[in-house]
Order: structure tokens, then sequence, then C-alpha cells
């Protein structure tokens, strides 16, 4: 009863407590079947999987634990920056090629480099030993013996486990047994010793960090000590050739940094904004008092226009003073439009009527001159009403012409008649 009791107080209290906070780091050579282990851990296919330039960061939660994979690339290149992310993890998954058997010994230098780390040594670390499905692949003995595993875990104080597995066989809930076994072993070893872990880490990421901004101003003074050197020659050289020495620039120090927050760029450019329109106010107020100084004018014009009396009649007498008038106001007309910028339509009323030109006379063969063609007028209700149908066809088509065609048709029809008859007269004689 007791020893119940005492279980159930441990699972409360397991329950209450809240959920640890994991960083584990995965490395490993290329094409080790890195990317394609925690695309399945995570649940997405891990088939055609790219390789990983630089780091890929991957959170999910597993238990009680909130678990942070750093999968970084394995290429030559790539494996110098690995050292940057010791310092914050809670242990090591190393992935090594079963089947690339050649490589096997790159892999052990890699391994023996990542373990001997002063920021990793003495933390769990598990080994994937991948790809077992593909032929020729190593077994897990093999693997022990040609990585050297025991002493490298041995010299190095580390908790070790190595598992087969083969990361391509399924994801999510079907993921490798192994895999998920291996994963667990790491978060349970984590867990037994999480407080001294996470303090170690805490210590090793400030350290980190410390010594990286040392670093930097070392780097900033000899970057200084350069310039100054380089500044310094130059001026040497102008004071003998005798030249014009140049202002210094400022230094990176005093510069503003180009890189701000979005939120003071937005604020900056809502100002901006805002004193755009605010200057542009005055203008637009101008701009409208002058359109509308415009408009009254023409309005006044308009109605002085309209206001003039139309009781004058045009006699030969003030023939002339009405043109006078006409051209005075044609041309204070012309000065008001130039004045305004616009341009009224032309009165058509006040241009003198055109009379119609009439349609020349058809030309051809059997037609008579231009002359002895009566004059043509369009038909109209007003002209025509009191006319016949013949006597409007005898305005448009004369006598004289429709006679004269008649003949020569006829003309025409005998000539052809005749001559048929003569043909056919000389065929029959001479048959």
């Amino acid at each position: 009863m007791f020893s119940l009791m005492a279980n159930c107080c441990n699972w409360l209290k397991r329950w209450r407590e809240p959920a640890r906070k994991v960083t584990l780091v995965m490395v490993g050579l290329d094409n080790a079947g890195k990317t394609a282990t925690v695309r399945g851990i995570q649940g997405d296919n891990p088939q055609d999987v790219a390789p990983t330039v630089g780091f890929s960061k991957v959170d999910l939660k597993q238990g009680k634990f909130e678990v942070t994979i750093f999968d970084l690339g394995g290429g030559k290149r790539i494996r110098g920056i690995w050292k940057n992310y010791y310092s914050e993890s809670h242990g090591v998954v190393f992935v090594v090629d079963s089947s690339d058997v050649q490589r096997i010994q790159e892999t052990r230098e890699t391994m023996a480099e990542v373990l001997q780390h002063p920021r990793i040594a003495g933390k769990p670390v598990l080994v994937l030993a991948n790809k077992q499905d593909q032929e020729g692949a190593l077994a897990e003995a093999d693997i022990i013996e040609n990585l050297s595993l025991e002493k490298l875990v041995n010299e190095n104080k580390c908790l070790c486990q190595i598992e087969p597995c083969s990361a391509v066989l399924g994801y999510g809930k079907k993921v490798d047994k192994s895999i998920k076994k291996g994963l667990n072993w790491l978060l349970s070893n984590i867990a037994k010793d999480y407080e001294a872990i996470t303090e170690r880490v805490q210590k090793d990421t400030a350290e980190q960090q410390a010594q990286e901004e040392q670093d930097k101003k070392e780097r900033a003074e000899r970057v200084r000590r350069i310039r100054e050197e380089r500044e310094r020659q130059e001026r040497e050289e102008a004071e003998q050739e005798g030249r014009q020495i140049q202002e210094e620039e400022p230094d990176d120090e005093n510069m503003p940094s180009p890189f701000q927050p979005i939120g003071n760029v937005v604020s900056e450019n809502e100002d901006k904004e805002k004193e755009r329109k605010r200057q542009k106010e005055p203008q637009e107020d101008r701009t409208n008092s002058l359109k509308a100084d415009a408009d009254q004018e023409e309005e006044d014009y308009e109605e002085e226009d309209n206001d003039e009396p139309d009781d004058t009649r045009q006699t030969p007498e003030n023939a002339s003073s009405g043109t006078t008038g006409e051209q005075s106001k044609k041309k204070t007309r012309k000065l008001h439009l130039k004045r305004k910028h616009r341009v009224d339509p032309l009165r058509t009323e006040d241009a003198p009527a055109e009379s119609p030109t009439p349609p020349p006379p058809p030309v051809g063969w059997a037609t008579p001159k231009a002359s002895r063609l009566p004059k043509l007028e369009p038909l109209g209700d007003s002209k025509h009403s009191g006319k016949t149908a013949s006597d409007v066809l005898s305005c448009f088509i004369p006598l004289q012409s429709v006679c004269h065609l008649i003949s020569c048709i006829t003309s025409f029809c005998y000539i052809a008649k005749s001559s048929i008859n003569i043909l056919t007269n000389t065929g029959l004689s001479a048959d």
C-alpha cells in the first residue's frame, strides 16, 4: 500500500512538472542520411532530400521534452561551423553511413574530433548506423570495431549507444523502431542528469558569447591599426609628393548602422509622407484659388456678352461700324482665350452658307456634251411638290439621248443579223 502511494505521488509530480527544453546536434559526414532521419522523426517523407547547406533547425515535441535539433551540413567546408553549436547542446546524434566502407576511416577521424571537443566531452552520444537496408552495409559489431568506439567513449567519458537503422523505411508513427528507441535512450539519459547538463550548457554558452565578443573587439582593433597604418603611409607619400591630403572618412563606430528595426523604418516613412502632404497643402490651396478666380472671370465675361443689346440692325451705314465691332470682339475673345488657355468651338452660324456644288455629269459613249445637259437640281419636298414622275425623270435623263441610244442599238442588231446571214449562205455554197 505504501509503495502504491509513493508511485502515485511520483506520477503526479512528473505530470505537473513543466516540459524540459533539450537541444541536440546531429552531425556526420555528407550523404550519411542526417536530414532524412530528422524528417522521419518529424513526420515528413524522407525521400528525395537535398544536401544541407549550412544547417537546418527542427522543433518537435517528444513526450515531456521540447526538442530542438540542429541538422548540420556534413561537407568538409561546413564542418568548421559545428563547434559553434556544441556549447548549447545537451546531447549529440552522430549518423554513420554503414554502406560507405571506403569513408569509414574519415568517419572515425571526424567522430574523434567531435567527442574530444571540451564542450562535448561527458555528454551522451547516440550513434545511428544508417542505411542498413542497402547491400554490403556493415553490422553493428563491425562499425564499433572500425570506429574504435569503445576507446573514444572511454577516453572522453561519454555515455554512448549505437543503433543500426534505416531512415527511409518509414516516417512519423511508422519511423524505424531503432531510431525511436535510440532517441528515447538519449532523452532519458539527459533527463537523469538534466540540471547538471543544463548548468554546463548555460556556462559554456556564456563563455562562448564572451569569447565571440572578445574576438570581435580584437578584430576591430586589428582593422583599426591596419587602417591607421595605411593612412599614415598615404599621408607621408602625399607630403613627399606635395599633394593635398584628403579628408578622413568617418569611422565605422560613428557611422549609423544600416540595419534598423522594420518598425523604425515604417515610422520614419510615415513621418516623411505626412511632412510631404503638409507641404503640398499650401500649393493645392493656391492652385484652387487661381482656378476659382479664372472661373469667376469667365462667368463675368459670359454675363457681359449676354447683357449686350441686339436691337441694332445691319444697314449700309452701320456696316463698317459693325465689322469694326466684330473685329474688336474677335480680338478681345482671342486675348481672353489665350489668357485662359482654352479653345472654344467655332460658331458655324456666323459663317456664310456655302451653295452645294452639283455632281459632275457622266462622261462616256453616246453621251451628249455637258453644255447641252439641263441643270440638275436635288429632289425635295419644297421645289418638286407639284411635278409628276415624267417631269422628274425628264430632268435627269434627256429624251434626245434616249432616242439616240435606241437608234444605235437597233443599227447594231441589224448589222449583226446581216453578218450572220452572209456567213450562213457562204458555208452552204461551199458544201
